[in-house]
């Protein structure tokens, strides 16, 4: 009996020895120390000694004064040697871009995974980290800081033949290495006399080594101005002022100034015109209603004048009529015509 206890201990013993481990190790790139604007990743590598049935579960990380990028679906493998034994695990990363200049902290990870012979999900935690965003030099307190590696921009104007009322189109396109799309600002739009300017939604996005990994940002803004006034004009040059992260310095770089000409027309008459419009059909309207006026008016003056006259000349024409209708009648019997209405033939003397 003592030896059946002594073989189900060691088998115990074997199989509390099988059972796999879960590791978490976080790391900062580049490093502790960043400058506002600039990204940093928090790796986190999620091992274990046997394999993984799923994907890990990684907390959602929140920073004050910061914007947090959450892991993506996809991970990356990678193999390890600890205290002489082989793990294998799954690369995350945390991107983080500090908008304030001051120190951060982050808190302990909890990661939560199925390795292979596991009964249930293990946890493991990592370790808290910290590090230190300062602002560049070249830009004042408070001043939006944009960082990347590198950056590019362009311009195209659409106009040709511009008379006072036409528009024209100037299409600024912004590309930087290693900074998201949302970072990008705006181009600086200056009023100019004369032009009347009408501001586009921008097309932002990000832009990826075509597996999956964002490698920068792009922004598109339109810039849309009608003529209101003939002249020549000038658009301003436009400037972007960015900290480099690869040489660590303040660049500056900018698309030249634009010189246009509108002509100017004797009287431009708008498309379409609602005052215009409005003021035709008002005068439409009155003519319409004097037009009735008159109408009735003229219909009433003639009925008093034809009544007037007709009692003023009755007496008159009365002995004129009865003398008629004799005539008529004799001339009847000499032609021997028989009446139309015998029954008032006499009515008349």
């Amino acid at each position: 009996m003592r030896r059946y206890c002594g073989v189900l201990l060691i088998l115990a013993g074997s199989l509390s020895a099988a059972e796999p481990q879960l590791k978490v190790h976080v790391q900062l790139l580049p490093g502790a120390s960043v400058v506002v604007g600039e990204q940093l990743h928090v790796q986190v590598e999620v091992l274990t000694d046997t394999w993984f049935t799923a994907a890990a579960t990684l907390p959602v990380l929140k920073l004050n004064g910061a914007r947090v990028q959450q892991p993506g679906g996809e991970a990356e493998h990678t193999t390890q040697v600890i205290d002489g034994r082989t793990f294998y695990g799954m690369r995350y990363a945390y991107g983080i871009t500090p908008s304030v200049a001051q120190r951060f902290t982050l808190p302990a990870l909890t990661v939560s995974a199925q390795p292979g012979q596991a009964v249930t999900p293990l946890s493991a935690q990592s370790e808290a980290l910290s590090f230190e965003a300062h602002q560049p030099a070249g830009f004042a307190p408070g001043e939006a800081v944009l960082v990347a590696s590198g950056l590019r921009l362009s311009q195209r104007l659409a106009a040709s033949d511009l008379n006072v009322g036409d528009s024209l189109t100037r299409t600024l396109r912004l590309q930087a290495d290693d900074t998201p799309g949302l970072s990008l600002p705006p181009p600086a739009a200056a009023e100019i006399e004369g032009l009347r300017l009408y501001l586009q939604a921008p097309d932002i996005s990000n832009l990826d080594d075509g597996r999956g990994h964002i490698t920068g940002g792009q922004r598109i803004d339109r810039l849309v101005y009608r003529v209101t006034q003939g002249g020549h004009y000038t658009l301003p040059a436009i400037s972007v002022k960015w900290w480099d992260s690869r040489n660590h310095r303040l660049q500056v770089t900018q698309v030249p100034a634009l010189s246009i000409e509108a002509r100017a027309t004797s009287a431009y008459i708008p498309a379409f015109s609602i005052a215009d419009d409005l003021e035709a059909l008002g005068q439409h309207t009155r003519w319409q209603l004097s037009q009735h006026v008159v109408t009735w008016v003229a219909g009433g003056l003639m009925l008093v004048l034809g009544g007037y006259w007709l009692h003023a000349l009755w007496p008159r024409l009365l002995p004129r009529w009865r003398n008629l209708c004799a005539t008529l009648r004799r001339v009847g019997r000499q032609l021997r015509l028989l009446a139309l209405n015998p029954r008032h033939e006499k009515d008349f003397p």
